[in-house]
């Protein structure tokens, strides 16, 4: 019993704290009311437990609906978490079956109160079809969900490249165990089929959350693009195709590119530039937009050009700039004093591991053994 109390008082808790935190996004408000669905879930199961649902029967029948909404939360929180789009309001169409499902016992809720109560205590004597019709909407939006998710983690992990200039630090540890947190529950739900079990997973998921959670809940938010970003982005549009365009336009465009040849030179000819002069690359949390920003051009447009101008990605064009500008520094005598991972660092890397694979991929020997070579 004080597990499940202890399960109830935190997920309150952390979704208060969530929802206080300054500077919120989507993605706290979302993990913020599914913390707070948890918790009504486990008080249902509480309340039919130590068998106080004489007092609550239409809340205890409420709360067997819940699960319907843990699938679309899981979805939603990583979306929000992987990419850059705003939450809109068709997204609300993912609780659609919550809804439904609760409409299926329309005519118990509006049932008078001793009624109610007598089936809450026969089981659900009267609604067998209804019941069965909701676990089966559980199981399948489970199912759905978590596959839904992984996808999503799966296309982000393998278009990062194209994103981040170090991939190292972006720990996708946390969704991807929060995914396999849910996948557990719903093998206890599906295969276990035992209540006390099911809940009882689900508060150790809880605590789980409170423990690594709210450390967490930033690793994945990425910027968004602010509106004074767009405008810059649309004048510089407006240098190349000689008309203005409203934001609304201008992001149709950067879906289906219109950059002509001589623009893509004059990007990728500024870009060059940029990289040899300012040298962006020694910061090592440098992403797409922000040099996207330092160019005054679209993420979506640099990526382009990086792409058919250097045959490279964003991740590989910015590491190789890393090796080069590592490479000068270790032929420089002024440097023998410094360690290679203290060069490699002023290099922008970030870590050990990275420098070495990078280098490697470049010149097929370790930097040690490259080293060993110029003083031979």
């Amino acid at each position: 019993m004080m597990l499940y109390l202890l399960g109830i008082f935190l997920a309150f808790f952390l979704s208060f704290l969530l929802i206080t935190k300054k500077n919120k996004n989507a993605a706290d408000f979302i993990l913020s009311a599914w913390l707070c669905v948890l918790g009504l879930n486990l008080t249902a199961y509480y309340l039919l437990l130590t068998q106080q649902y004489q007092e609550f029967p239409s809340f205890v029948v409420f709360g067997t609906t819940l699960p319907l909404a843990h699938g679309p939360f899981l979805y939603l929180y990583i979306k929000q978490q992987t990419s850059q789009s705003p939450f809109l309001l068709h997204d609300y169409l993912h609780f659609l079956p919550l809804v439904l499902g609760n409409l299926l016992f329309a005519s118990f809720y509006m049932a008078p109160f001793s009624e109610r109560l007598g089936i809450v205590i026969h089981e659900g004597e009267g609604y067998g079809v209804e019941m069965l019709i909701r676990s089966y909407g559980v199981y399948l939006s489970g199912i759905i969900y978590v596959s839904l998710s992984l996808w999503i983690l799966y296309k982000y992990r393998k278009n990062m490249v194209q994103q981040f200039s170090n991939t190292e630090k972006i720990n996708f540890n946390w969704l991807l165990y929060l995914i396999i947190w849910i996948i557990i529950i719903w093998f206890f739900v599906l295969v276990i089929q035992k209540d006390s079990f099911i809940y009882a997973i689900t508060t150790f998921f809880i605590l789980w959350l409170g423990y690594f959670g709210i450390k967490q809940v930033q690793v994945f938010h990425q910027p968004h693009l602010s509106e004074n970003d767009y405008l810059v982005y649309e004048n510089i549009e407006a240098d190349y195709f000689q008309k203005e365009v409203n934001s609304e336009e201008a992001e149709k465009k950067y879906k289906n590119s219109g950059l002509t040849d001589s623009n893509i030179d004059a990007i990728h000819s500024r870009l060059i530039q940029l990289l040899d002069e300012e040298k962006p690359y020694v910061n090592p949390n440098l992403t797409l937009n922000e040099l996207a920003k330092m160019l005054h051009v679209h993420p979506n447009y640099l990526s382009q050009v990086i792409n058919s101008k250097e045959e490279k990605n964003f991740y590989e064009l910015i590491n190789k700039k890393r090796v080069d500008e590592f490479v000068k520094k270790l032929e420089d005598p002024e440097n023998k004093q410094y360690t290679l991972i203290a060069i490699a660092y002023e290099c922008g890397f970030n870590s050990k591991a990275s420098f070495n694979r990078n280098f490697k991929k470049y010149f097929d020997v370790t930097p040690s053994e490259y080293q060993k070579k110029l003083e031979s």
